[in-house]
């Protein structure tokens, strides 16, 4: 197991190439993304494809900082913080129409309308693929990176209550809070839990995951997001499957072959939704399967690109 202190070469030279932050506003709330434009603004053309990777939930932009930078010579990219996330405003009520305008959102002000690559990991595989499906002229392919595909099940909404807003409104209140960074990282946990070596990895992560306030340091995560979620919309009454099988863009799957979403009962039906070259495995890696094996998800990444010659 390599420890915090051990990071190897290739991944301090990745989360030290520059990038910019940017903000945007969608339906009222700021959002943030980073861009990384000065190697991608001296490609030829503004036709480039750019790639826009979407975080799983709870998560936030900065787990692609060591991911981003290994594609900057062929591409534009750009990380989001959806919004209840990262350094990205929060919301009263969320929902995953208005996720999927956040990513929509971001390509076009990052200038990638019409030839944007969507890149989602877990969750936000899913809200990609809501946002392919609803801009299909703005999306030049997808990638779903472990994201569960609920075969033959529909999304139900959730519904609501005014015991549910009392206890979200207590649990705001009381938020934790670390008297320092390190005690803060401390309690970071992946979710779900798994195993993962790559200690150094898990340390970046965590130490952009809080904030410094007046009482310390906390989460920058909007603790109740999935409790504050609607669904409501066409997200509501799509089934992920037939989404996919909509699309008209090429879609691809990464997953981890020890993924606890990924039995072989669903990776043998993932041939009803993905072309078989396009469903590819990783070795000895779970859900968060580009922080177990992150230069072997960036080769599978690129060589999908080239296949699809984009």
């Amino acid at each position: 197991m390599k420890t915090a202190t051990d990071a190897p070469e290739w991944f301090l030279k990745a989360i030290q190439v520059a990038y910019e932050e940017r903000w945007i506003e969608v339906d009222d709330c700021s959002i943030h993304y980073q861009y990384w434009g000065k190697h991608g603004s001296e490609l030829p053309g503004m036709d480039v494809p750019g790639i826009l990777f979407v975080h799983g939930n709870g998560a936030h932009s900065h787990w692609w900082d060591f991911i981003a930078p290994s594609f900057l010579s062929d591409y534009r990219v750009a990380a989001v913080d959806l919004s209840g996330m990262g350094d990205s405003g929060h919301r009263q009520q969320y929902s995953a129409q208005l996720f999927a305008d956040e990513v929509m959102g971001v390509a076009a002000d990052a200038g990638f309308s019409g030839n944007t690559i969507l890149v989602g990991h877990s969750f936000g595989g899913s809200v990609a693929a809501l946002a392919a499906s609803m801009h299909p002229d703005q999306v030049a392919a997808l990638v779903l990176v472990d994201s569960a595909i609920g075969f033959g099940r529909r999304r139900r909404s959730r519904p609501e209550s005014h015991g549910s807003q009392r206890v979200l409104r207590q649990r705001e209140r009381t938020a934790r809070s670390y008297a320092s960074l390190q005690a803060a990282c401390k309690r970071f946990r992946l979710r779900p839990p798994q195993p993962c070596d790559n200690q150094y990895i898990l340390k970046h992560i965590a130490e952009h995951s809080v904030r410094k306030g007046s009482d310390g340091w906390q989460w920058k995560l909007d603790q109740m997001v999935f409790a504050k979620m609607t669904d409501s919309g066409p997200a509501a009454i799509r089934d992920p499957v037939e989404m996919i099988r909509g699309l008209k863009c090429p879609v691809s799957i990464i997953y981890g072959r020890n993924s606890r979403f990924f039995p072989s009962a669903v990776v043998a039906n993932l041939d009803s939704a993905f072309a078989a070259a396009s469903i590819v495995p990783i070795e000895d890696a779970h859900h968060h399967l580009f922080l177990d094996q992150p230069l072997q998800f960036v080769s599978s990444l690129q060589e999908t690109l080239r296949n699809w010659g984009l």
